[in-house]
């Protein structure tokens, strides 16, 4: 699936934080769950609103995943639902 520049910017923003031993495997992983949620959603194409959605299902620590969000200036309020 095609990503356009800025969503795999801010993937690898969002990895930046992770320890470099376990940041190839991490990020398999979310990017799976990005291109699944882009999917579903009939995307073409990755944008950022699919990595925010896709890296928020994929992350084992809410918390942690809020504040990598947060310095990276998303705004959160359109993901109220999936941080529950």
């Amino acid at each position: 699936m095609k990503w356009q520049d800025d969503s795999t910017q801010l993937l690898d923003e969002l990895m930046k934080p992770l320890p470099v031993f376990v940041r190839p495997m991490a990020k398999k992983s979310i990017k799976n769950k990005v291109e699944q949620v882009a999917q579903e959603a009939g995307a073409e194409e990755v944008n950022t609103d699919h990595v925010v959605r896709g890296y928020i299902i994929a992350a084992p620590d809410k918390d942690r995943a809020v504040t990598a969000l947060e310095a990276n200036q998303v705004d959160l309020a359109p993901y109220a639902d999936l941080l529950k």
